[in-house]
């Protein structure tokens, strides 16, 4: 048992692994965002929010309120728990979508893609 003064003292690798929580989480209400096409501007209108607010979420520099988790899953048409989940389960137009964007973005991905169909087809 900790004695009440450790109590007090910050556990350093709490912080690093809370922060890192804080930057996947923000990554993944990116990531519905982007599959909506919806910019941050956007989203904030969308979920009654602002746009700063958005964005601090977003970085992982701040982690929104229950209200604010909410309003965004709304706002996404997605369930609140999807945004700490590592694999979403996307439609398949969705997925489509996002492969067709990397691919046009990184022409070895579209390369490697294009094989891998190939090998598997």
């Amino acid at each position: 048992m900790a004695s009440k003064t450790s109590e007090n003292i910050p556990d350093k690798d709490f912080e690093e692994k809370l922060s890192g929580f804080k930057i996947l989480f923000g990554k993944r209400i990116k990531y519905f965002r982007e599959l909506k096409d919806f910019t941050q501007e956007r989203l904030a209108e969308l979920a009654n929010i602002e746009q700063s607010s958005l964005s601090n979420i977003e970085c992982g520099r701040v982690y929104p309120t229950f209200e604010t988790l909410y309003r965004l899953a709304t706002a996404l048409e997605v369930e609140p728990y999807q945004f700490f989940t590592v694999t979403p389960r996307i439609a398949v137009q969705d997925m489509v979508k996002e492969i067709t964007n990397a691919m046009y973005q990184d022409k070895n991905l579209a390369e490697l893609i294009y094989k891998f169909f190939c090998a598997v087809h």
